[in-house]
């Protein structure tokens, strides 16, 4: 999870609703994503950028 320390802190502009594939889209002031999407028996996160 250190990956994603530097999201810390960092104000939310937008969430955004759930996609076809159920993942949600929290897009951060400083112009970062984070997909997030439960699968399985856990949570898949990709953040762009990295």
């Amino acid at each position: 999870m250190a990956k994603y320390d530097g999201l810390l802190g960092q104000p939310v502009l937008e969430v955004e609703e759930p996609d076809k594939e159920g993942g949600i889209t929290i897009i951060f002031k400083d112009n970062r994503f984070l997909f997030i999407k439960a699968s399985g028996d856990g949570v898949e996160t990709v953040s762009i950028p990295e």
